[in-house]
């Protein structure tokens, strides 16, 4: 039999079992492909900086004095006392939590952008004069204005967080308990599940919604502003090229926007912590993970805030950002910043950029050839 040299090409069974994937890919509603195209997007990031993650938040729940020097020893620190898994503590937890969060976040921005779009397209008088196909889409502004893009996003958001708060309290509180050991000296599993239900146990529905007033608030301008930066930078290129962004400028977008974002609403963010871990987990003692920083509550006075939150639960908002600023001043709410201008560039840079090539990947033809910019 004569050889056939060069490479092969795919089999006419190979490309039909492509061509069933994506038309089975393509028969799903597109708010279902979006929402796994979020979903996978979200965890691909959220894994790649779960180590930073986990030790910022041990800072933010604690009142040991933050110096980002100091970051490198505290991973050796949790690496000999725990083991190297140990910097991907509750990654699990997030992978539950982020799926949902950030496919509704993504599904929901894309519908009401897709909304705003379709009013574009419609809002083009009657009378004007016939155009080509590339001449209306010229004459129309390219994606959403900055108000439309800022009402997408901090409802997208908004609708994220509320569907999947009690997960994201129940990570918050795996990040930060020491892994337990029984009387043999073996680690014991604290398993997502029984976290949650301790919560549920111990509070009832208000005890799994926890910290979401300050949430909420931080939510709404941190969402929109990141959709908002990202969705203009985007915008802004095209007008200048007259072309999609690249996959380079989609991650610079998403990083910029990522910074401002995290920058601006961070002292919510530390609040929020605070009150989701405070008083249900320990943070001084054998028992608690903030011992790897160096500080405990009891040699700076902040057990009082502990004792407030064990007498009157849920801490409010009000009174937990009170406590923070008279044990640390208003460094307390700015502490582990630095941090997030190290995670927050690369997680938003990767999340919308992979967001952006998995939805690519799963839309139809006839998205494809639309005239209208899908997401972003």
């Amino acid at each position: 039999m004569k050889q056939i040299d060069g490479p092969v090409s795919d089999t006419p069974t190979q490309q039909t079992d492509n061509g069933e994937w994506s038309t089975r890919i393509g028969s799903l509603p597109k708010e279902i492909r979006n929402l796994l195209a979020g979903g996978i997007a979200g965890m691909v990031a959220k894994t790649f900086v779960a180590p930073i993650d986990r030790i910022k938040i041990l800072y933010q729940i604690s009142s040991a004095h933050f110096r980002l020097r100091d970051v490198p020893g505290v991973a050796v620190k949790i690496i000999r006392t725990e083991g190297v898994a140990a910097l991907w503590k509750g990654n699990t937890a997030t992978m539950i939590r982020v799926f949902p969060y950030s496919g509704i976040q993504f599904m929901v921005f894309d519908r009401i952008k897709t909304h705003f779009l379709m009013r574009h397209k419609h809002d083009v008088p009657q009378h004007a004069p016939k155009l080509d196909s590339t001449e209306k889409v010229k004459s129309r502004k390219w994606g959403l204005s900055p108000f439309e893009s800022l009402i997408s996003g901090a409802l997208a958001g908004a609708v994220s967080v509320v569907s999947t708060y009690p997960l994201d309290l129940t990570r918050a509180q795996l990040a930060v308990l020491k892994r337990k050991r029984d009387a043999t000296g073996r680690k014991i599993h604290q398993s997502f599940p029984s976290v949650l239900f301790a919560n549920y146990k111990n509070g009832g529905v208000k005890g799994l919604y926890r910290g979401i007033t300050p949430t909420l608030l931080g939510i709404l301008p941190y969402s929109g502003i990141a959709f908002t930066i990202n969705e203009q930078a985007k915008r802004q290129i095209h007008h200048i090229t007259h072309r999609d962004p690249t996959t380079v400028e989609k991650m610079q977008c998403g990083a910029l926007s990522g910074l401002v974002a995290q920058s601006m609403t961070y002292p919510l963010e530390v609040t929020r912590r605070r009150m989701q871990t405070i008083g249900i987990i320990p943070t001084s003692g054998d028992k608690a993970s903030v011992n790897v920083l160096g500080g405990t509550l009891e040699t700076t006075g902040a057990v009082k805030t502990v004792e407030y939150v064990e007498n009157h639960k849920p801490a409010s908002m009000v009174n937990t950002i009170s406590h923070v600023l008279k044990e640390q001043g208003m460094r307390g709410l700015f502490k582990g910043v630095t941090m997030n201008w190290m995670k927050g560039p690369v997680a938003f840079s990767i999340s919308f950029t992979t967001f952006d090539i998995i939805q690519g990947l799963m839309a139809t033809e006839s998205e494809k050839s639309e005239s209208l910019p899908r997401h972003h």
